[in-house]
């Protein structure tokens, strides 16, 4: 991916948002290793079912969106939750640069990977976030529309 470099600049940007925020639930990422990785993720850019989108400003890439169309579950027959019985849009990342942070980046990103999936034949959009982030549960619910449906809840042993 001729973008790795750039993309994990944000990711570590994002992480040590995150890691600073609450440590007790992140850690920084390895830095060693990190570009390597991201250029590796040709096979699964290959599908027709992934999508990575970048935002650039001024040849500066900005904004980063990795997701993918996941298809109705085999068994959802079985199981009363709707949402695997739909083709569905999960976006697994959306990043933003400190510096481009409400200036409409990820919300851009995010209308482009719902437009991509609505082309695609998914009927519904999922992600996961941080319930504890003061800047990702408002961009999710109140720019982007989404509601709140499970809460994962955790227990260390």
């Amino acid at each position: 991916m001729a973008d790795a470099e750039a993309i994990a600049r944000l990711l570590l940007e994002s992480n040590a948002y995150y890691s600073n925020l609450a440590p007790a639930f992140f850690v920084p990422v390895e830095e060693e290793g990190l570009v390597g990785w991201i250029g590796s993720d040709d096979e699964w850019l290959s599908q027709p079912s992934s999508c990575a989108l970048i935002a650039e400003i001024g040849g500066q890439v900005v904004g980063y969106l990795e997701a993918s169309i996941e298809e109705p579950d085999e068994v959802a027959r079985f199981s009363g939750n709707r949402d695997l019985r739909e083709r569905r849009l999960f976006i697994n990342s959306v990043v933003t640069a400190e510096e481009h942070k409400r200036t409409g980046v990820a919300t851009r990103l995010v209308v482009a990977a719902e437009d991509w999936a609505r082309a695609e034949g998914a009927t519904l959009a999922l992600c996961d976030t941080f319930l504890g982030s003061p800047q990702s549960l408002p961009f999710w619910e109140q720019r982007m529309g989404y509601h709140r449906r499970s809460v994962r809840l955790r227990k260390r042993l």
